[in-house]
């Protein structure tokens, strides 16, 4: 599969590219602004889905959270979904091989739903 510039999304390093203590701080902002409203947690076979309130102010939450990760994870494909009637918001996170393990690692608190 490949991304928008044409690259291959599974040629990309399975690596966060934020410095340790960035990384750290990530996390913790994680773990206070977004892990609390994880509603339910469904493993794919490729990564994960959310399930996170429906309302506005968790819709912005996580198209921030998106844009975080992208940046510094290039190598995840992210799917925000938008249940009608304001219904609550689907997050799937996925990528090449050994993605799980690392949402299983390193965004640790989303995954439980609560801060680590």
């Amino acid at each position: 599969m490949k991304n928008e510039s044409g690259r291959k999304r599974n040629a990309l390093p399975l690596a966060c590219s934020l410095s340790e203590p960035d990384l750290a701080k990530r996390r913790r902002e994680l773990a206070e602004n977004v892990s609390g409203g994880v509603l339910k947690v469904d493993e794919l076979e490729d990564g994960y889905a959310f399930v996170f309130p429906g309302s506005a102010e968790w819709a912005a939450r996580l198209v921030e959270l998106v844009n975080a990760e992208r940046t510094c994870c290039p190598f995840f494909a992210f799917e925000l979904v938008f249940q009608p009637d304001l219904g609550p918001v689907l997050l799937k996170i996925r990528g090449p091989e050994g993605a799980k393990e690392f949402i299983e690692t390193e965004l640790a608190a989303l995954r439980s739903g609560r801060a680590v």
